[in-house]
């Protein structure tokens, strides 16, 4: 049987494709039906104004953030994050694989 901590591995790295997938497609599709180049924002907030990305981590008084992160590089990591989660979700099968077969992984 698959260990809880496998399948949450899995789960978490294909919520994190799918995630960063969508977010590619939407940029471009937005991009492309406002006819906007590469280095404007596409993504509008809840008032519906055009804004940069941003990236951080909201932990409270250890939260940091960048704001106005560039379409550009905002793709640029998306599409590393993409590549890293694939790699751990190929690593996560290989060790479902071996938990299945009775293996200790």
């Amino acid at each position: 049987m698959i260990k809880q901590e496998t399948a949450a591995a899995l789960w978490r790295a294909y919520r994190e494709i799918e995630a960063g997938e969508k977010l590619l497609t939407d940029m471009k599709e937005i991009r492309e039906r406002e006819r906007l180049d590469k280095t404007a924002p596409t993504i509008r907030d809840a008032f519906g104004h055009p804004r940069h990305l941003q990236l951080g981590i909201p932990s409270g008084e250890n939260g940091h953030r960048l704001l106005d992160v560039s379409p550009v590089l905002a793709e640029s990591v998306i599409r590393a994050h993409i590549e890293q989660k694939r790699a751990d979700l190929a690593e996560a099968n290989e060790v479902a694989r071996i938990e299945l077969e009775g293996g200790e992984a």
